[in-house]
């Protein structure tokens, strides 16, 4: 709904403007050379360049896993899916952060998920990640939520960049739309959000679920903190997730509890977030009933994979660009 009312007053703008006598400064950006296709023509009469799709995706969302690097995760997803009644997604992508979640890529959807977590949540607890993601596909907000919201996030940046020259009208109707919409998108969001949560502890169980959403926000802070020290090329070999799962193994039992609790103590977080305060969304899970308890499923989620250190090690040289020419027969040895 956002961007579409957007690009009509957009263009219905630069029509009046252009018949006002805009048509002078992109006439002369033409001649000049300076104008980038229909984008240009809005940023001349005073618009704001908003870009939306990925150029490439692989160094956005992490690389696509193939069925045959993990096909106990691929049959995980197909079995969520089937009890969501969601068709899965056409991709399954490695992604460089502790991070789950579904995009849709042109024609195709993909699932995002961190390389981190599979070190830090059991199959039970994966499985309620995955129906949180899921739930999103099944009721679209995959493609018509995340669109707006990432049409909107783009507004911002566009709007904020020191080089920008938005100016009078489509200026203007820019700053409307993105106070309008960050004023909507955040309840819908937080709606969204929740409803997601319900099909996720139906499906994997108040205590799993509840479980799942303490371990990625507690997470999330960890991996960024040793992201800010962590050196490539280390001597030994290790890479930024051999280290993160050597680090969180080692961790003492009294310590991530301590952790857990400060977790749940701290300042619920901005009211614009798009998720709810997470001991609600703690609260809500827990009132779905426990599943009876399966030893299968307390198996840590890197199991599902089968090489996570040749995935690790790629991951790394990606997220670096580490990846050294390998001598061939039209490479010199050391060139």
């Amino acid at each position: 709904m956002v961007q579409p009312v957007y690009r009509i007053g957009v263009g219905l703008g630069a029509i009046s403007l252009l018949a006002l006598g805009g048509f002078v400064p992109v006439i002369r950006g033409w001649l000049a050379d300076r104008l980038d296709g229909p984008d240009g023509i809005i940023e001349t009469l005073g618009g704001v360049r908003v870009a939306t799709e990925s150029r490439n995706p692989d160094n956005d969302f992490g690389p696509v896993l193939r069925r045959l690097d993990a096909p106990r995760l691929f049959d995980e997803v197909a079995d969520v899916a089937r009890k969501l009644g969601v068709r899965p997604p056409e991709e399954i992508r490695l992604a460089f952060l502790p991070c789950c979640g579904v995009v849709a890529w042109r024609r195709s959807r993909a699932l995002l998920l961190g390389m981190p977590l599979l070190h830090v949540l059991t199959i039970a607890e994966l499985r309620s990640v995955l129906a949180h993601e899921l739930a999103h596909l099944a009721w679209g907000d995959a493609t018509w939520s995340a669109g707006s919201l990432r049409f909107v996030e783009a507004l911002g940046h566009a709007l904020d960049n020191p080089s920008s020259r938005a100016w009078g009208p489509l200026g203007l109707w820019a700053r409307i739309c993105r106070r309008v919409s960050m004023a909507l998108i955040g309840p819908i969001s937080r709606g969204q959000e929740a409803r997601a949560d319900r099909a996720s502890a139906a499906l994997a169980g108040g205590r799993a679920a509840a479980s799942a959403l303490v371990k990625v926000a507690l997470v999330q802070p960890l991996f960024r903190e040793l992201l800010s020290y962590h050196q490539a090329g280390r001597p030994d070999g290790s890479n930024l997730y051999s280290t993160f799962r050597t680090f969180w193994t080692r961790l003492p039992a009294p310590l991530l509890e301590t952790m857990r609790l400060r977790l749940l103590a701290i300042d619920p977080g901005p009211a614009d977030s798009p998720h709810p305060p997470l001991p609600d969304r703690i609260a809500m899970v827990q009132l779905a009933p426990d599943l009876p308890d399966d030893p299968a499923l307390q198996d840590a989620s890197w199991t599902l994979i089968g090489d996570p250190e040749w995935l690790e090690q790629m991951l790394d040289e990606r997220l670096y660009g580490l990846a050294t020419v390998e001598p061939t027969v039209f490479h010199k040895a050391g060139s």
